[in-house]
């Protein structure tokens, strides 16, 4: 999960953003075992990265370290083997996630956020841009991986086709900032004006991509793209979490967006079929409530609700 943000705050920038390539010659080169992915289960930023990374099958090429949803002092993240988390880093056996930042910067004063992906064999940190970690995911390493599952051979182009790059990108950071972070913006604003006009510019942008998917199965068509990767885990947490514990409380998706809770569930278990647990099995929703707890709230108190964290497809 992002770092607790102040009341007012603008978006954070990754200070860490590398490129794993497919050339050889290039500071990080795409090599089977060299590289590491690190996230947390409660984040969604790290979410859309564990998705790809179940999506695209790279469990034997790139290893997984899952730091804990709690929190050792100003250590930060630590591990400590509950809620899915491990209980020492697989990768370099720290025992609190800060020490992967200051190992890669021993002068680094920022936030120590997931996810992030590391170089094992020079120990530093390549990137902790979540969309620049996705991108590289998608085909940077297809060279290992089966001809059936490389991006070059998808239907419809892969998840970020070249005839669909603009449109993507211009789709994408709409949701990004009115909708991944407008989440956040709304439960941390200082004033009512800011609020009102992050509501506004939130429930807008879902207006509008309910519309969308009344014609097109996915955001861009017939197939998932990165779009629909950065849009699931704010809507699978929202009317769990971000309804509730940050005030986006104007409507549901389950009962106001028809449209986006059908897309929602056909990702949630039909497409998870077809790619091998990509969404549903990276999906946590009881570390999604006590996360959001710790981190937003500052309390241990763990809110009930909704009974049903996500509805059968024929309901």
């Amino acid at each position: 999960m992002p770092p607790k943000l102040p009341r007012s705050f603008d978006t954070p920038l990754a200070p860490f953003t590398g490129v794993i390539s497919t050339d050889l010659a290039s500071e990080f080169p795409a090599a089977k075992g060299r590289y590491a992915l690190y996230i947390h289960l409660g984040c969604p930023w790290a979410h859309r990265t564990h998705i790809v990374y179940r999506l695209k099958q790279l469990e034997s090429i790139i290893a997984l370290s899952v730091v804990s949803i709690h929190r050792n002092g100003e250590n930060g993240w630590k591990y400590d083997g509950t809620g899915g988390s491990d209980e020492t880093d697989p990768v370099e056996g720290f025992r609190n996630f800060r020490e992967l930042y200051e190992k890669a910067d021993p002068g680094f004063a920022g936030s120590s956020s997931v996810p992030l992906i590391w170089d094992r064999e020079k120990k530093t940190i390549v990137s902790n841009d979540s969309v620049g970690i996705i991108r590289m995911l998608f085909d940077a390493f297809d060279a290992f991986l089966p001809e059936e599952i490389r991006e070059v051979n998808k239907p419809g182009g892969g998840l970020r086709p070249e005839s669909l790059k603009e449109e993507i990108d211009e789709l994408s950071n709409s949701i990004e900032m009115s909708y991944n972070w407008g989440t956040y913006k709304i439960g941390m604003v200082a004033s009512q004006k800011d609020y009102d006009g992050c509501m506004k510019a939130l429930f807008g942008l879902l207006g509008e991509l309910d519309e969308r998917l009344a014609k097109s199965k996915f955001l861009h068509g017939d197939h998932i793209t990165e779009t629909d990767i950065r849009f699931f885990p704010t809507t699978v947490r929202f009317d769990i979490a971000y309804y509730t514990i940050f005030r986006c409380n104007w409507k549901q998706i389950r009962y106001d967006y028809p449209n986006i809770h059908r897309w929602l569930r056909k990702l949630y278990y039909e497409v998870d079929e077809e790619f091998k647990g990509a969404f549903k099995s990276t999906t946590h929703f009881d570390i999604f409530m006590e996360g959001y707890a710790l981190s937003a709230m500052g309390m241990d108190l763990v809110p009930w609700g909704p009974a049903v964290p996500i509805m059968t497809l024929d309901a």
